[in-house]
Order: C-alpha cells, then structure tokens, then sequence
C-alpha cells in the first residue's frame, strides 16, 4: 500500500513537473514570439523612417534643382543683353575711332588754311602801290582769301559738329560700360547663389545615397579600358541597361515618343558656331559636332533632363561631360573651364552644370555611338 501511495506521489509528481516545463516552454515561445514581432515592427518603422528621410532628401534637391534653373535662367537674360552691350559698345569705340580719325584729318586741313593766311598776312601794306602791274595777282589772291575763309568756316562746323558727335559717343561708351559693370556684378551675385546651391545639392545627395560613388568607381574603370568615346559610350550603354534593370520599380519612359521633341532642345550656351557638324576642323579632322563661340565666362546649363555618365578630363579635352538625356541620346560636351555636375547625378532642363573660359564650347549628339548632326536636336 505504501509502495503505491509512493508511486502514485512519483507520478503525480513528473507529471507536475512535465506541466510546468511545458507551460514554461509556451511561455518562452509566446515571449520569443513577441520578441520578434517586436523587432519587425520597429525595422519596419525604421524602414518607413528611411523612405520618409530619403523622400524628403529628394524632395529637397529637387527644390534645390529648380532654385538653380530660375537663377541660371536669370543669368542667361543677363548674358544675353552683356552680349548687346558688347556688340553695342563696340560699334561706338570703332565709331569713337573713325570720329577721331576724321577730327585728326581736319585739324591737317586747318593748319593748312592757317598757314595760308600767315602767308597772306606776310605781303607788306604797300604792296599795291609799289607794284601796280601786280594788281591782278592781288585780285586773284582775295578771291582765293575769300574761298579759304568759306572753307574755313565749313572746316569750322564741321569740326564742331564732329566733337558734339565724339563727345556724345564718349557718353554712350561710359552708360554701356556702366550697365555691363552693372549686369557684371548681378551676373556674379547670381553666379554665388548657383554655387550656394551646388554645395547644398552635393551634400543632399551624399546623405541620399553611397550609389553615386559606386557609380563613380565603376565609371572610371570604363574610361581606363577605353582609348576612345565610342568604346566608351559603347560600355557606358551596357552599364546603364543593366543599372535599368535593376530599378525595375521606376517606369521608363518611351525614347520614341520624347524622340518628336528633337529640334527643340535649348543649347546649352549662347554664342556663335564657327565650325559646323561634318566640316573639316583646323586640323583636318572632320568634327563630329558643333563648336560654338560664347561670350566670355559664360555658364553652360543642361540642355535635357538627363543623368551625368562622365564628367573631367579625357579625349583631349581637359573638362569633359557626357549625359545621357531622358529622350535616350548621349551629349557630349567639351572645352569648359570648370564642371559643376558629378557622375550619377540627375540633372534638369536649364540647370547649371559648368562655366566657360575664353575657350569654344565643343557640343556633339550620339545616337548610341553613332554621332547626328545637332542642328537636328538643338533649337538655334
């Protein structure tokens, strides 16, 4: 009997004990559980988090994009009308200079008059009585007097007329070298801002993401196997669709439906072409693009909305830049003093993207690797 009693309290006992550790173990679990719930449900806010930062991190350089369009479109106002002070300035120098010339000729013709009245004025007082025989040669000399004084007062006006005229040019050079000192300065005070702005861009974009430098990597060793543009837009192609299919997420849009747009691109600088597409170069070599001649100083501005591919110095050309447009063409452009716009960054219509010197700016257009004529793309 007490040998049952014992067995009974044993397995009353184990099972209290498997009891226990079972609701232990369900507890644990529920714990565990919970943990993990936990967990997720904080990553997922910091995901939310993330995305909100980096929405807002875009939302901020694209703000800052469209500030740098504004005041690079001011500029080229700006640019624009220092051109007609330039032009206008230098018509009233060359005109300054024929005046000059003109008034320099008179003063020539005046002295001459002068001194053939000092020579008159020489003929002693008695003359006419002493010589008698000469009277007709003292006539014919008053009639000259008299066509030397006609000509004297004509000189007389038109010297006059000739210094009112210089003196008036004088004043036209001094008001257009005061408003391009003027637009000058505005141009550089705006030309800060664009700067400002640039720094905040770069600093934005740096917090957004660490792609831009992978990219950056990725592009140079491109550009260290490549001797020449073609091979290297050639492999920039390839990279770009394989980095488009990884961001299948973003909607592509139609290359032939944007392609209508084409003849309506602004150029990315004002100036004058002096070398045209498929004419022979100064050194013989057929030019695949345009050259254009700015003013000096003047900024170069994106002409699409486009991804920077290549920015500094190869080919020959100290300041390179290549894009790559939203309507699937590649433009390239050459001969800057300084680039604003890094590789990887996204870039919009009329946004600053470098500055020129005293150099032409070298624009050319590539259907993949095969260059088109820009008359075709650009509005001129």
């Amino acid at each position: 009997m007490l040998k049952l009693k014992l067995k009974s309290m044993v397995l009353i006992l184990c099972v209290n004990i498997m009891f226990s550790q079972e609701v232990f173990s369900a507890k644990k679990d529920k714990q565990s559980l919970a943990k993990i719930n936990k967990e997720i449900e904080n990553r997922k806010k910091a995901t939310e988090k993330i995305e909100r930062e980096q929405k807002k991190l875009s939302e901020e350089i694209k703000q800052t994009q469209q500030k740098m369009v504004e005041i690079a479109n001011n500029v080229k106002q700006y640019e624009r009308k220092l051109s007609g002070y330039d032009r206008e300035l230098s018509d009233l120098q060359w005109k300054e200079h024929l005046l000059n010339r003109k008034i320099e000729e008179n003063n020539t013709e005046l002295i001459k008059i002068i001194a053939v009245f000092e020579n008159i004025s020489q003929v002693p007082k008695g003359y006419l009585i002493i010589s008698p025989k000469r009277i007709d040669t003292v006539f014919h000399s008053s009639i000259l007097l008299r066509s030397l004084v006609d000509e004297l007062n004509r000189s007389t006006v038109v010297y006059r007329q000739d210094l009112e005229d210089l003196i008036k040019t004088k004043d036209e050079i001094t008001v257009a070298k005061v408003s391009i000192h003027s637009l000058t300065k505005k141009v550089r005070g705006e030309k800060n801002k664009i700067a400002d702005l640039i720094k905040t861009k770069k600093s934005t974009q740096k917090k957004l993401s660490n792609e831009q430098e992978k990219n950056k990597r990725e592009i140079k060793r491109l550009i260290a196997e490549s001797k020449t543009i073609e091979e290297f837009i050639k492999k920039a192609e390839k990279l770009r669709k394989e980095q488009e299919r990884k961001k299948t997420q973003q909607t592509k849009i139609s290359s032939k439906l944007i392609r209508k747009a084409t003849g309506v691109a602004p150029l990315p600088v004002s100036g004058n072409i002096t070398v045209y597409f498929g004419e022979h170069t100064k050194k013989g070599i057929t030019s695949k693009g345009v050259y254009i001649k700015p003013r000096s100083n003047s900024q170069v501005v994106s002409p699409a909305d486009s991804d920077v591919v290549f920015s500094g110095s190869f080919y020959g050309f100290k300041n390179l830049l290549i894009l790559h447009s939203s309507d699937d063409y590649y433009i390239i452009l050459g001969g800057m003093k300084e680039i604003f716009a890094e590789e990887g960054q996204s870039l919009l219509t009329g946004e600053p993207i470098g500055e020129m010197g005293d150099a032409e700016l070298y624009i050319e257009i590539r259907d993949k690797e095969t260059p088109i004529n820009p008359l075709k793309y650009f509005k001129f």
